[in-house]
């Protein structure tokens, strides 16, 4: 199928109205007489945007399409869209006619299957907004935290991480739009469009849409399966001795381990060597970066974060690591498990990944509606965070403190 022929005409009428890029995202729906449904997302990308009100788009307009019309806007916010796409199993497709630049190519690549047409995707490198109060020891910091996060989020949605190098490579004042070749080489696009050609805007064009199959969600085992997930990290922050008995009752007989079929009595060794080099340890999962698919075992993925002490040798470890846990939810067991690590932080002794997780969650806590139910969400998040990082020797505030004062600190320092 020709990806111009095929989708020229349910756009006609988007394009016909583009104007100028909106500041803050909005999500438009767009549809002709026995087609279906895309989301059209435009705009900035702001701080605020909140990828739950896309998740409400798709569940009233049952689409599976998204395309956007953006110039992009604030990176965070963009890879959390990306998440979001990515959650609901989301197809994203791009018109050269529009623009999706700088951020709106995170938040692009967050589709299960993404088809665009040479140069409609632009990549920069991420810049500061003027007004920032950086001082130029916070400024490399803070692109130094971003880049980390951005690669990060590349390797988690399959795309190659130079295309990194690409973007840092482009000043932000400039716009690095990408070639077929490059879209398909840095895994931007999973199929690449027929020509260069451009959308036709001929009004007689007939418009052969892929019919999407439908898929039954087991809602009950995905809300199961990522409790688990969260019961399971939150064992492994925890002493010992609690955590171990965790991990004897959450492993099947035989387990496929990192690619070996092994006995749970091989598992449970292994983890307790690790519990014995590493006493004290915090894992929590990036929020937003959970994906699941039940059918009829559960495959649980996502990124985690970790920062890990043994006060006995006066060491310490901090990165991030994908990780894939097949989990049945007819026995509540895992019958496999595996992960890579993406990122480590070197001659780190502070739980930086793990306190920035605890200012996410409680800038939302204490930030959201008081009566919103992401709100409670985040404030419990936040709380469990926060227990992870008392468990390794951190504590928030100390006496006397305001509230404005207080930050995270070693215990007793």
């Amino acid at each position: 199928m020709r990806f111009c022929s095929a989708w020229s005409s349910i756009f006609l009428g988007l394009w016909a109205s583009i104007s100028a890029a909106q500041a803050a995202v909005t999500i438009d729906r767009l549809s002709e007489a026995g087609s279906q449904t895309i989301l059209v997302i435009r705009g900035q990308f702001e701080f605020t945007d909140k990828p739950e009100a896309l998740a409400a788009e798709v569940v009233a307009s049952g689409a599976h399409v998204v395309t956007f019309d953006s110039n992009g806007g604030n990176v965070h916010a963009a890879m959390a869209f990306g998440r979001a796409i990515r959650r609901l199993g989301l197809e994203t497709i791009q018109l050269r006619a529009a623009e999706c630049a700088s951020a709106c190519a995170l938040v692009f690549v967050g589709g299960v299957r993404r088809t665009a047409e040479p140069g409609s995707i632009g990549v920069h490198q991420s810049s500061f907004s003027d007004d920032a109060p950086v001082t130029g020891h916070e400024a490399v910091a803070a692109v130094q935290a971003l880049t980390a996060d951005i690669m990060t989020y590349l390797i988690e949605m399959g795309v190659d991480p130079k295309l990194l190098q690409l973007s840092l490579s482009t000043p932000s004042s400039d716009i690095r739009y990408l070639t077929a070749g490059e879209m398909a080489q840095f895994g931007v696009t999973t199929s690449a469009p027929a020509s260069n050609q451009s959308v036709s805007t001929a009004p007689n064009v007939a418009a052969p849409i892929r019919q999407v199959p439908t898929v039954k969600v087991d809602t009950s085992s995905i809300i199961r399966a990522l409790r688990f997930v969260a019961a399971y990290h939150d064992a492994w922050s925890r002493p010992n001795s609690q955590a171990l008995a965790f991990m004897n009752s959450a492993y099947a007989e035989r387990v496929n381990f990192y690619g070996k079929e092994v006995s749970r009595d091989d598992v449970l060794k292994e983890k307790a060597t690790f519990a014995e080099r590493w006493p004290r340890r915090a894992y929590s999962v990036k929020h937003g970066s959970e994906q699941v698919i039940c059918d009829p075992t559960c495959t649980v993925s996502g990124l985690v974060e970790w920062f890990a002490d043994s006060p006995k040798r006066a060491k310490s470890s901090s990165g991030a690591a994908t990780f894939t846990l097949v989990w049945d939810p007819a026995t509540s067991k895992i019958i496999s498990e595996t992960g890579n690590v993406v990122a480590t932080d070197r001659k780190a002794h502070d739980p930086i990944r793990i306190v920035s997780q605890w200012q996410d969650q409680n800038g939302d806590c204490r930030g959201g509606p008081g009566d919103s139910d992401e709100t409670l969400k985040a404030c419990d998040r936040r709380e469990a965070i926060g227990a992870k990082l008392e468990a390794v020797g951190w504590c928030y505030g100390r006496e006397g403190e305001n509230g404005y004062q207080m930050d995270w600190h070693i215990c007793g320092r």
